[in-house]
């Protein structure tokens, strides 16, 4: 049975029961799912507990739905009786193969993308059932939010928990909905947000992708599926009585759809310079008449509101996003009072953040000599890109001076053992991670490009140099580390500047007053 592969949750409860023991191998995303499953189909005595190839991980937790995470090594007394569900998806499966084989477990199945399909349609169907959404009666007006994604990671999910969070707290009814299956959605349980899932597909495709003709047919087939997310979505409204529709990025659309549909006003929040991103919107002359109908278009930046174009003052409005960090916030010190001084990079990693552009940079620091530093980046990415990062770092001789802390759960405590932080991004949005890095004390150098130069004054808050020009990078640190004075009072500079200027009252005052003001016209 070695490399069976399963293409349905029924397939799966079904071979299942024919043994003692499972093992659910894989701790993220995709076995908190597997294990959600089972439980729900009753097989929580066959489950022993989830397995990693190694804990290592920093982030990885010691336990996961009440089950304890081991190393497969301790598991493999189960070799012979247990099944294991491999529970990642398939672009992991030659590498867990490979472990497997050398204990060997005897019986083993593999999630395949069907598989991963029914049990993220499932779920979510049960969800929706469990935790239908009933809107407070004495509320000032019903506000739905429409996400784009469901990542815990995401900037723009982020954003969109603490909106609704102080929505509610300022006696706004709220209520998200959310594309599709993923790790985002604890957050918002946690704020006691409520949501629902109404699966969709956004309307941007992959430019590196547009060549393939079956990726387009797949991007086609689901625009077409909107459709039906769409009337999902028109039932909800009206059921639930919903006053105005806040579209979160520029990806997501069927809410603008539905509003319209049902006469009720949207506004729409840009976020993303989607082309820098590798996404282009399709199809983008419908898109735009789409985008135009909107009641307020919110943008995060005036670099976004420029970018996008619509011309006219009275319904783009820039609103920067609120950055919150007073429950971590210890950062009363003295930067750059110690040797080897302390670099971080923190987001996605992905082409577009120019992780290869500070890389670079180090490279000329070692290789003049001038002092000890230590960088970390912190995020993830897809493993090809990163497996291309670390090649470089090794090209350059740079594996003592740089590390790959990958996702983090305490990114404050990180920064507040940093000194200097970078945003190398050359079409930045916004740059959440700057303020975030502004806010902990750092002296935050970035690209003089995108919306970088609204948040960094350069000299003043933060610095800036020519983007894309790696000697101007790493001249920026050399005179960072070199007056560590000046940089001590820029960064000061910078942490204050940031506290008073996206502070959530601000930014929730804003979207308040838009909310009446377009509620407004349709009383």
């Amino acid at each position: 049975m070695m490399g069976k592969k399963i293409y349905s949750e029924k397939q799966l409860v079904h071979l299942i029961r024919e043994y003692q023991t499972v093992i659910i191998y894989g701790a993220g995303m995709v076995g908190e799912l597997v294990g959600n499953r089972l439980l729900a189909c009753g097989l929580r005595e066959k489950i022993v507990g989830f397995a990693v190839s190694k804990k290592g991980n920093s982030t990885l937790k010691e336990a996961l739905g009440g089950f304890s995470i081991y190393e497969i090594v301790e598991l493999k007394e189960y070799k012979r009786d247990a099944l294991v569900v491999v529970a990642t998806l398939p672009n992991l499966h030659q590498e867990i193969e490979k472990t497997l084989s050398e204990f060997p477990f005897e019986k083993t199945v593999y999630m395949t993308t069907r598989l991963y399909k029914d049990l993220c349609d499932l779920y979510m169907l049960d969800y929706n059932r469990q935790h239908p959404i009933t809107f407070l009666p004495d509320r000032k007006s019903r506000i739905l939010l429409m996400a784009s994604d469901n990542n815990r990671t995401s900037g723009a999910f982020l954003c969109l928990v603490e909106l609704c969070d102080q929505l509610q707290k300022n006696g706004i009814a709220v209520a998200a909905v959310l594309p599709q299956y993923g790790t985002g959605a604890v957050l918002l349980s946690q704020k006691g947000v409520p949501y629902t899932y109404i699966p969709s597909q956004d309307w941007g495709y992959e430019i590196a992708k547009s060549w393939n003709l079956f990726e387009r047919i797949r991007f086609l087939v689901g625009m077409l599926g909107n459709c039906r997310a769409e009337q999902e979505l028109v039932q909800f409204i009206r059921q639930n009585s919903v006053d105005l529709v806040h579209c979160n990025t520029t990806y997501t659309y069927i809410g603008a759809l539905a509003a319209k549909r049902c006469e009720i006003p949207f506004i729409w929040h840009l976020r993303e310079n989607m082309e820098h991103q590798g996404f282009r919107i399709f199809p983008w002359p419908w898109a735009r008449r789409v985008m135009r109908k909107a009641d307020k278009i919110l943008a995060v930046s005036e670099y976004i509101r420029d970018l996008m174009n619509f011309g006219e003052e009275n319904i783009t409005k820039v609103v920067y996003d609120a950055v919150d960090m007073k429950e971590n916030t210890r950062f009363s010190r003295e930067i750059l009072q110690h040797r080897p001084v302390q670099m971080i990079m923190v987001g996605v990693i992905m082409p577009y953040k120019r992780q290869t552009e500070l890389i670079r940079a180090c490279a000329i620091l070692k290789e003049r000599d001038l002092f000890d530093f230590r960088l970390t980046i912190v995020g993830n990415g897809t493993k090809d890109y990163i497996g291309k990062l670390q090649q470089m770092v090794l090209e350059y001789g740079l594996k003592d001076e740089i590390s790959f802390y990958g996702v983090s759960d305490s990114v404050a405590e990180l920064y507040g053992q940093s000194d200097l932080a970078f945003m190398c991004s050359i079409a930045e949005p916004y740059g959440r991670v700057t303020i975030e890095a502004q806010i902990s004390g750092c002296l935050v150098i970035g690209a003089d490009s995108g919306a970088t130069p609204e948040l960094i004054t350069d000299g003043e808050t933060g610095y800036l140099y020519q983007s894309g020009n790696v000697e101007s990078l790493a001249e920026k640190i050399i005179e960072a580390v070199n007056h560590p004075e000046k940089s001590r009072r820029v960064a000061r500079n910078g942490q204050e500047y940031a506290k008073r200027t996206y502070t959530k009252e601000k930014s929730l005052q804003q979207i308040i007053e838009t909310y009446e003001e377009v509620l407004e016209k349709y009383r």
